[in-house]
């Protein structure tokens, strides 16, 4: 019984020693190149 409940808190403190992750959404477009745009990120387009 104890070793189960060791191992119960051993499990749930292990999952707060992960590293941050940088959150985007889905729906906004990222930054960076894109199929169109150049190595600015921009689509530019002259006359």
């Amino acid at each position: 019984m104890k070793i189960s409940i060791m191992l119960v808190i051993l499990l749930l403190l292990g999952g707060c020693s992960g590293t941050p992750v940088q959150y985007h959404s889905e729906r906004e477009i990222p930054a960076g190149p894109g199929l169109l745009s150049g190595a600015d990120g921009a689509y530019l387009y002259q006359r």
